[in-house]
């Protein structure tokens, strides 16, 4: 260590410590004491009283931050009782003593890293502290007046400032407005001289702050007041700070200047009146357009553009139309980032919809042709998406204002749009057609709302037609995906009018559907699709008919059947009979056919498919449903395969007749209930054979319980006791009364009370024995349903016979098998939502233990049954918590139970709390969770997992204060477990170990843990290191997503901030910390590249339109952020004309060469020779190997076939690539060590240049590590040592000799 310089002389004075009393504790000197005194123990010098004690500790280390977690978490039973919402209170709450909610926020997220917050706290208590002592309510007058007065005392420290500044932007929200306009002079004086102070300095907090404070008190003031040169002046000082070199300054004046036009009062009052300082803004804005107009002042033109966004509507007329011409004229220099920047502002005025005293109709359509001439090129994708989003919301604007004019220009756009569909940038054909999705449905849609409309517009509506029908030419066939969509939209919005040329498009789309090998067949048949909704299958069928003149079917237009099913949502019975089933009936004809006669039968069930999509709305039911009644019922029985589509048909028909209360509907078909009933039945009682008749049986049980709803009474009842006295039948088998006992259950919900009693009183005895369990099942279906009917004749059945029921359940609880539990627990349910007192009767204590029971149950609808059953209970006692603390103690004592009953109430309790926690109490909550801990020290697994369960529900919905108190007793429950239990369960002890670590943090959890639980405080931070893994990626992903947002240089469907955003962007900005880390700057170019294409016309750069052959992407590139993809390297060489080069190759290589010298000779080059395509570089290395090989001793004789060697050569060709170029597998060569360094002829290793000495090196791989092999390493090395001991002596004797 070096020796240490001389002191200084102006040390030589200063106080030093004794020796030997560097520790003393009195010190003489006591200025950093004191300074810490003031800061953060006011409290005792305010009363003499001097030290500190242990509350001001406790304060100092709750502003640090370093307050220990579990002191925040502790409370006591009464705390946790009065619980109340306020649960987000930090330190600084309690170290302020502040109430006032303006500064909630401020106290809610203080942070104790802020240098700034720590100043703002103090200020903030020195300030209640005074008021309060002068007898104050804490007001926000109170608090404005005092920190003014904070403010004026304060000189030169910086931080003070800031803060007291940061203070006074969050009271000054809440405080009168008579009060802002009486004190403004006075305040803005204070304000204007401390930004005047500061402006050429470093503080741009202070700047920052100060502005802020200035536009809430221009936002306070009156109309009249506006016209004082001293608030003008005002508003000039924040105006000036508007093009800021510093980003947050200037973000700070542009938010200060949106929120005195767009929150003032007076702009609320006056909504069609500009604000008074737009006038005076506008004035500025436009002058420093001009005055920055030229090359240099490119960055203040990007930041009034930035704000004139945002506020650009809020101006005059003539304001905004001066603006716009500036805009205008910007857009002629060139410059690509300020023509961004102008088309959003352009989007800016747009999208906010200003009236037509802003912007009048005639000025919206000048802009709109003026843009015309600053359309990019097509090939510049981002450019042209802004414009085309820029025009869109232009003409939006221009259709809401005057639709006449929009109707005059809009083709005009259109046709510039079907242009931009023959780029070659996917982006630009995906983003016109979303701006020609948008212009059809708000601009086109205006004009076809009803009749009037469409004749008024009908020039227009017709070139739209025409520019999409035109565009289903091949060369579009890039953008037919997006051209059939927008075509189906086109259906949809002018498909009512159906105009001839909607028809010409319709004909070109089946054409295009028929043609071979379409590639685009679904997106044709979704445009057909959407036709056939808006203009109905009649005429769609009239345009595109299935059948030829000639009477026969084409085949190839078979695919319109099942479009039709899916895409006919109403019509008429008249059209299916006079259109679709004559084309079944020509299809029946020749299903006999040996050739086809398939396919017809096949075209028989699509034709009758469309069936039920007609009646699903259909108009004429009442006139020609008696026409086709009879068919129905013929085909219903007859043919099998279509009675799925005819029933369908009938449930569809009846259910929109009921929906829609056509009662001449209902009428019409409840005439002929009496023939399609019996059929229904019928169906349903046969035996199917296979599944096909399965379900049609299905289908034929959902009709008639649907056909039930409209018939005749006294059909019903006439089929009920039919259906009864079959019952009985002694012939009849199991599989008949299985289907008579569930037709009667549909039958008797509609008929009387003597007939319920009857069929009632014959399922008695299926419940009291478990011999027959399908008779049982159904019977207790049978009840479930009655329970739960709606019906009248049910309702009173069951009020009458309640008790009856309720005692015959209670008697047959043992019988039940085990397929009845699900349907005997829902008719208890029934039976318990009407009870009229449910508490302390014996039915309850009856079902509650059955209940439980069934919750461990194996089927999981009779567990969920069984689940709902008991919630069901808990709810009908949540008016009387008596009643209900009694219900819970009935499913405690199932813990002193058998293992399986011990389970199944924890389960049931865990259920009751997690939905009525809140009717519970805490006491109860806590006292079965003392019940769930106890029960975790158990060794069986099954109880374990059952007190997991509820912990978990616990902690998941009870407050975090609740939990909080009972940590400690979770956590011992927890170290409590068996090893056993903890390896079977460690993903349930995970699961709460997260959610608790989430909640209150790893130090409080660990120290809970004893130390001599191990393996619990490794799991603890094992899973504390995956959440901060999380916490880590969340917040990259975040800021990575910020960044993606923040390079988005150009945003033009931004929309400009409302007031709440702006006002909640100003409070993140001033509610922030200050010592945030720097972020790092990213290298931007003050200008975006671009280049001019050339074409063989001279440019004309002084010409707007020259705009066009400006473009930010390189010409020629086909895609700038992806690299070209190389061709493949297959082996050989290609000529220039296409031609491929294969070169062949010889044992002797120069043999080949002399042959390549021959080819290369002069004489032959002027031959017409085909190898004339080798370049220079091939000639002469020929020329150089051919000396070579002359000098060379020939090794054959003279009479060398120079065409065997060509032909025996072997090509150089490598696989590469897919088919026949495909690389071919080849076996797996052993390497063996030192291979290298073998001699060709020798017997023996030579060295090799650059490489170590053939020496004998032993291999490391992982193969040596494996214990079963350990006798082949070992004896492999013995080897490789005897054979090394063998070559040495050897080499020894050879030396000797």
């Amino acid at each position: 260590m070096g020796k240490l310089g001389p002191r200084l002389n102006s040390r030589k004075k200063a106080k030093r410590w004794p020796k030997g009393q560097s520790s003393s504790c009195n010190p003489e000197t006591k200025k950093h004491r004191d300074q810490t005194t003031w800061m953060f123990f006011k409290d005792h010098l305010a009363l003499g009283k001097p030290g500190i004690t242990k509350e001001d500790l406790q304060k100092h280390d709750a502003i640090q931050g370093i307050q220990p977690q579990f002191e925040k978490l502790d409370l006591d039973e009464d705390a946790s009782e009065a619980y109340t919402e306020n649960t987000i209170d930090t330190f600084a709450t309690n170290y302020s003593n502040c109430s006032n909610v303006s500064f909630s926020r401020f106290l809610n997220h203080f942070q104790s890293n802020s240098l700034l917050h720590k100043e703002m706290l103090a200020v903030l208590s020195a300030v209640t502290e005074v008021i309060k002592q002068n007898g104050g309510t804490e007001s926000s007058t109170e608090y404005f007046a005092a920190l003014m007065s904070t403010l004026e005392a304060i000189d030169a420290d910086t931080s003070s400032i800031a803060a007291t500044l940061s203070l006074l932007g969050m009271g000054l929200k809440s405080v009168p407005k008579s009060v802002l306009n009486v004190q403004f002079s006075a305040a803005s004086k204070i304000f204007l001289d401390i930004l005047a102070k500061h402006a050429s300095s470093e503080d741009f907090l202070i700047l920052r702050h100060c502005i802020h404070c200035l536009s809430l008190l221009l936002r306070a003031q009156e109309p009249a007041a506006w016209s004082n040169s001293s608030t003008v002046q005002v508003l000039d000082a924040i105006l000036s700070f508007i093009i800021h070199s510093k980003p947050k300054v200037r973000k700070s004046a542009q938010h200060g200047v949106c929120a005195i036009l767009k929150g003032s009062d007076t702009k609320i009052d006056n909504l069609s009146q500009p604000h008074p300082a737009a006038s005076h803004i506008g004035k500025f804005c436009i002058t420093q357009l001009d005055l920055n107009s030229e090359p240099g002042g490119v960055t203040s033109i990007l930041h009034i553009l930035t704000l004139l966004k945002d506020i650009l509507h809020h101006f005059s007329r003539s304001h905004v139309k001066t603006v716009c011409e500036s805009l205008l004229n910007l857009m002629t220099m060139k410059n690509m980032l300020i023509t961004s920047c102008c088309l959003q502002t352009f989007h800016g005025l747009f999208v906010s919809r200003p009236s037509e005293a802003v912007l009048p109709a005639q000025r919206n359509a000048q802009i709109i042709t003026a843009l015309y001439d600053f359309q990019p090129s097509s090939t510049d994708t981002q450019p042209t998406l802004a414009w085309l989003a820029v025009m869109q919301e232009a003409h939006l604007n221009l259709a809401q204002t005057s639709l006449n004019l929009c109707a005059a220009i809009l083709p005009k756009m259109l046709h510039k749009c079907i242009e931009l569909w023959l780029s070659d940038k996917s982006e630009v054909i995906s983003g016109t057609s979303h701006t020609i999705k948008i212009l059809l449905q708000d601009c086109i849609g205006k004009m076809c709302e009803n009749d009037e409309a469409i004749a008024k517009y009908n020039n227009t509506i017709e070139q739209t037609i025409f520019m999409l029908h035109k565009a289903l030419s091949y060369q579009y066939l890039e953008a037919w995906y997006y051209i059939l969509h927008l075509i189906a939209l086109l259906f949809q919005i002018i498909g009512k009018t159906k105009t001839t040329k909607l028809a010409e498009i319709l004909k070109t789309l089946a054409d295009l559907r028929d043609s071979y090998n379409f590639s685009s067949k679904n997106d044709a048949e979704y445009a057909i699709g959407a036709a056939i909704k808006a203009m109905g299958p009649e005429i769609v069928l009239t345009l595109i008919p299935l059948k030829t003149s000639d009477n026969a079917i084409k085949l190839e237009r078979t695919w319109l059947l099942p479009l039709l099913k899916d895409c006919v949502t109403s019509g008429t019975l008249a059209f299916f009979m006079e259109t679709l089933l004559p084309l079944a009936t020509l299809c029946e004809e020749k299903t006999g056919e040996t050739i086809g006669g398939k396919t017809y039968e096949l075209l028989i069930s699509q034709i009758w498919a469309v069936l039920p999509s007609i009646c699903n709305n259909a108009t004429d039911v009442k006139d020609n449903f008696k026409n086709i009644a009879k068919l129905l019922g013929m085909t219903l029985s007859d043919k099998s395969c279509l009675r799925l589509s005819i029933m369908s048909a009938l449930r569809k028909l009846i259910t929109k007749a009921v929906e829609s209360d056509r009662k001449e509907d209902i009428f019409e078909i409840s005439r002929f209930a009496k023939n399609y009933l019996p059929i229904l039945l019928n169906l349903y009682s046969t035996k199917p054979n296979g599944t096909d008749e399965e379900g049609q049986r299905l289908a034929a049980f959902d009709t008639i319980k649907v056909y039930l709803a409209i018939a005749n009474k006294d059909l019903i009842h006439e089929l009920c006791d039919r259906a009864l006295s079959r019952l009985n039948e002694p012939n009849a088998s199991s599989f008949f009364k299985e289907s008579v006992h569930d037709l009667i259950r549909l039958l008797i919900e509609y008929t009387d009370v003597d007939r319920l009693k009857t069929f009632y009183d014959m399922c008695i005895p299926a419940l009291k024995e478990s011999s027959n369990i399908k008779e049982q099942k159904k019977a207790y279906r049978f009840l479930e349903q009655i329970c739960g009917s709606e019906m009248e004749p049910c309702k009173s059945f069951v009020v009458l016979h309640r008790r009856e029921i309720q005692k015959l359940l209670m008697s047959s609880a043992t019988e039940v098998a085990k397929p009845s539990r699900g349907a005997r627990l829902r008719c208890i349910i029934h039976l318990i939502k009407h009870h009229p007192q449910l508490e302390k009767t014996k039915f309850l204590e009856a079902i509650v233990p059955e209940a439980v029971v069934y919750v461990k149950d194996m089927n999981s609808k009779c567990r969920m049954s069984a689940y709902q059953l008991l919630n069901t209970i808990a709810e009908k006692f949540l008016e009387n918590p008596e009643h209900l603390k009694d219900y819970v103690n009935m499913l405690i004592v199932g813990f002193s139970g058998t293992q399986k009953y011990c389970t199944a109430s924890m389960l049931a309790l865990a259920s009751v709390t997690f939905h009525y926690n809140g009717s519970l109490g805490v006491e109860t909550v806590k006292e079965i969770l003392e019940h769930a801990c106890r029960l975790m020290a158990n060794p069986t697994r099954e109880i374990v997992e059952a007190a997991l369960s509820y912990i978990k529900v616990y902690i998941t919905v009870m407050p975090s204060p609740i939990v909080a108190s009972t940590l400690t007793q979770l956590i011992n429950a927890l170290n409590s477990m068996t090893d056993d239990c903890h390896r079977r369960f460690r993903q349930k002890v995970r699961n709460v170990l997260t959610k608790l670590l989430r909640k209150y943090g790893m130090g409080t959890i660990s120290n809970m843990i004893p130390s001599s639980n191990v393996m619990l405080h490794k799991r603890l931070k094992n899973i504390n290191k995956l959440e901060e893994a999380k916490k880590k990626n969340k917040e990259l992903k975040r800021l990575k997503q910020q960044e993606s947002d923040e390079d988005s240089e150009f945003d033009a469907k931004r929309k400009p901030k409302s007031i709440e955003e702006i006002l909640a962007d100003s409070e993140d900005e001033f509610g922030g910390i200050d010592n945030e880390e720097p972020r790092k700057n990213k290298k931007r170019t003050s200008r975006k590249e671009a280049w001019i294409q050339e074409n063989e016309e001279i440019i004309d750069l002084v010409d707007p339109a020259a705009a066009r052959n400006i473009s930010t992407t390189q010409p020629g590139s086909i895609n700038p952020k992806m690299a070209a993809a190389k061709p493949k390297d297959r082996g050989f060489k290609i000529a220039p004309d296409g031609r491929i080069i294969i070169k062949d190759d010889n044992e002797r290589d120069d043999e080949v060469e002399v042959v390549k010298k021959k080819k290369k000779s002069p004489l032959l080059l002027h031959s017409d020779s085909e190898d004339d395509y080798e370049d220079d570089d091939d000639i002469q290395s020929v020329v150089t190997s051919s000396a070579k090989v002359a000098n060379r001793k020939r090794k054959h004789n003279d009479n060398f076939d120079e065409v065997s060697i060509i032909s025996g050569g072997t090509s150089k060709y490598q696989a590469g690539g897919s088919g026949i170029h495909r690389p071919l597998k080849k076996g797996k060569v052993e390497h063996t060590p030192g291979a290298e360094y073998r001699a060709p002829k020798a017997g023996g290793d030579v060295k090799k240049k650059g490489k170590p000495d053939p020496y004998a090196y032993i291999p490391l791989s992982r193969a040596a590590l494996n214990k079963r092999k350990k006798k082949k390493n070992a004896s492999k090395f013995k080897g490789i040592i005897a054979g090394v001991k063998k070559g040495a002596k050897t080499g020894m004797n050879n030396r000797k000799n």
